[in-house]
């Protein structure tokens, strides 16, 4: 069965994929960004691949929504636990849901202040702030990975996060950023324990290594580690750029800032953004 590693672009599911990873299957005291894929993300040509001629999904890339559910059954008939990372807010298209109880048996959902996030987005996308800024609130947004431009519904920041908090056909845990930044190893030890009660994911809970998988994964390291090794998922610069966590007040120009919170006014004050 899958778990979810799941949030809107750019709010810190990469570390907290790195978090995991490193906890679950590093073998050495080093961390190395091809431990990341032990928790892949979900859309890639491989498991699309056996159902459907890519290359005709370019001409209409949602038709991967039909291929949601068949891809993620054959994922689990290694029958076990297994990890994904996605970006696909958990939402019915064509009378299609995302995934199914079937199929998936909880998720982690890691949300961040929006205004951060268009910050981030814009630096790593290579567009103007202004167009991120509009990406955040369409809810019809589509993301494209890959050469064969396959789909992934983002959808707004809104409805990305509302899709998964909402969804109670499986149980999940909705982490803070911020709250990920300021005390890692306590925000850690609460998805661990998650994944170990609820999911009933087989794990022993060891303090002396979530310290040591923090330190190993701090921000500063992976930034360093990306200005020696690079990192394959940069698009533009650096991936791990500043992970601040209100870089929105030296970046992000006064009336795009009243834009967002305006249109995210509920969902930011639940959250304690504003």
């Amino acid at each position: 069965m899958i778990v979810w590693i799941a949030s809107y672009p750019k709010s810190g599911n990469t570390w907290l994929r790195a978090l995991l990873s490193s906890y679950f299957f590093l073998k050495e005291d080093k961390f190395d960004f091809d431990i990341l894929d032990e928790i892949p993300k979900f859309i890639r040509y491989k498991y699309f691949a056996p159902l459907v001629d890519l290359n005709k999904l370019k001409d209409n890339p949602l038709e991967i929504i039909d291929f949601w559910h068949s891809a993620q059954s054959r994922i689990n008939l290694r029958n076990e636990t297994q990890f994904f990372k996605t970006h696909n807010a958990c939402v019915s298209y064509k009378d299609r849901w995302f995934t199914t109880d079937e199929n998936t048996s909880g998720y982690i959902y890691v949300v961040r202040d929006p205004r951060s996030i268009v910050c981030s987005m814009a630096a790593h996308s290579n567009i103007k702030i202004e167009r991120s800024v509009e990406d955040l609130l369409d809810k019809n947004h589509v993301g494209y990975n890959g050469k064969y431009r396959l789909a992934e519904l983002t959808c707004s920041w809104k409805i990305n996060y509302l899709s998964w908090k909402k969804r109670k056909k499986f149980p999940g845990i909705i982490v803070k950023y911020e709250d990920l930044k300021d005390n890692t190893e306590k925000e850690f030890e609460k998805i661990l324990l998650f994944l170990k009660d609820k999911i009933k994911f087989q794990l022993d809970l060891d303090q002396n290594k979530i310290k040591k998988i923090v330190k190993l994964c701090s921000f500063s390291n992976l930034s360093s580690l990306e200005e020696k090794n690079g990192f394959v998922e940069a698009q533009n610069g650096k991936f791990f750029r500043k992970g601040e966590k209100e870089l929105w007040k030296s970046e992000l120009a006064p009336d795009l800032q009243k834009k967002i919170e305006v249109g995210l006014k509920e969902e930011m004050r639940e959250l304690g953004y504003l």
